[in-house]
């Protein structure tokens, strides 16, 4: 603090003005002295506090252009103005890191998409079958090998394969429930015996399940193999399409928080000094966890740039080495796997950013737009 000037009572109040915001420590107020980042208000009432004791001082001013005067009342001003400006917090790297995801999941939804349509199409070849003469296969006769191509040909191929599917899934049920029977039969803890009878009880249900639709569809007439069919594909389709639409609402959830993100990050300055500890904390996640997807990620993609060295070993003890770009297949599973990781710490760093500082900041946008409307 000055004494002994011209403008004493202009640079007194200029002083009580410096003292205003809540940042204030108290050793600063017994010092008399305040640090630049603590001169900012956290409120907007301590901002008009500090420009009305602005205002005052002006008018109490005898010589405006004294030095002392000018300076402290510039930076003061200029606090105030900061402090009552809106400013950008929004960030394009975090804007990047989910619309990144939100393609990522648009790729998913195409390919979902996709997959209902060919379900659709089953669908409609398996209602424009030819009836076929009737055939019974017997357990005894059926194997366990399926083919997952063309499944929905024709009735005989799609109940050939699907029973071939039951018995195997049978045999699998019948092998774990035996597994945990031996397992309980030999435990001597009467918790752990517990676990397997509960876990035996459980295989042996779903093995008697898996016979009893065998021996149904063993001798199942034309239309209802065709029924039965239709059924298991609606059930497809409607597991599809249900798949379908929760990446359609993960998607536009997505683009309504990068809506939300750009519009709550124009707060008032005030607003970003009570916040500077948060936004000091989300700089730092940012920094390291984009340094380390970067890393990641350059390190997988700078790999794919140079050839492996493979040696290959002979029987008669000779050597010879190859330059293979592609690389062994751990080493293009490593690749990958660093690219994956850079790219999935990108859009969660990002995501994690972003669903904070909406979750903060959309209370004080509303809350800052309320009060401007008063004030309009």
């Amino acid at each position: 603090m000055s004494t002994g000037t011209i403008n004493q009572k202009a640079i007194d109040l200029l002083d009580q003005a410096a003292f205003t915001s809540s940042a204030v420590k108290d050793k600063e107020r017994k010092s008399g002295s305040v640090k630049d980042e603590n001169l900012y208000p956290k409120t907007k009432d301590e901002a008009l506090k500090m420009k009305d004791l602005l205002a005052q001082a002006w008018d109490a001013a005898e010589d405006r252009e004294e030095a002392e005067f000018k300076e402290k009342y510039e930076r003061l001003s200029e606090v105030v103005d900061w402090s009552l400006t809106r400013h950008k917090t929004w960030k394009w790297p975090v804007i990047a890191g989910a619309a990144l995801f939100a393609a990522l999941l648009f790729w998913g939804y195409t390919a979902q998409l996709k997959e209902v349509k060919e379900i659709k199409e089953e669908i409609s070849q398996v209602k424009s079958w030819e009836a076929v003469k009737d055939t019974v296969i017997t357990w005894e006769e059926c194997g366990t090998e399926y083919s997952g191509t063309d499944y929905y040909k024709d009735a005989t191929t799609w109940k050939t394969n699907r029973l071939a599917l039951l018995k195997s899934s049978y045999q699998r049920y019948s092998e774990s429930a035996a597994e945990y029977k031996a397992k309980a039969d030999t435990a001597s803890v009467r918790k752990e015996r517990k676990y397997y009878k509960e876990h035996e009880k459980k295989y042996s249900k779903d093995a008697a399940e898996k016979r009893k639709e065998f021996d149904d569809l063993s001798d199942a007439k034309f239309k209802s193999v065709q029924k039965q069919a239709v059924k298991s594909l609606k059930g497809y389709l409607s597991d599809g399409r249900g798949f379908a639409n929760f990446i359609l609402f993960n998607i536009l959830l997505v683009l309504a928080l990068i809506g939300l993100y750009i519009w709550t990050g124009n707060p008032y300055g005030y607003n970003i000094t009570k916040s500077r500890t948060r936004h000091k904390i989300l700089g730092w996640i940012q920094k390291i966890g984009f340094w380390f997807a970067g890393v990641c990620f350059g390190a997988g993609v700078a790999a794919q740039l140079f050839a492996d060295d493979i040696v290959w070993k002979y029987s008669d003890g000779s050597t010879s080495r190859e330059s293979d770009v592609a690389g062994t297949a751990m080493n293009v599973m490593w690749k990958i796997f660093l690219i994956v990781i850079g790219v999935s710490v990108f859009i969660g760093v990002a995501g994690l950013i972003m669903l904070l500082e909406v979750a903060f900041g959309l209370p004080v946008k509303l809350a800052e737009d309320k009060q401007d409307k008063l004030v309009a």
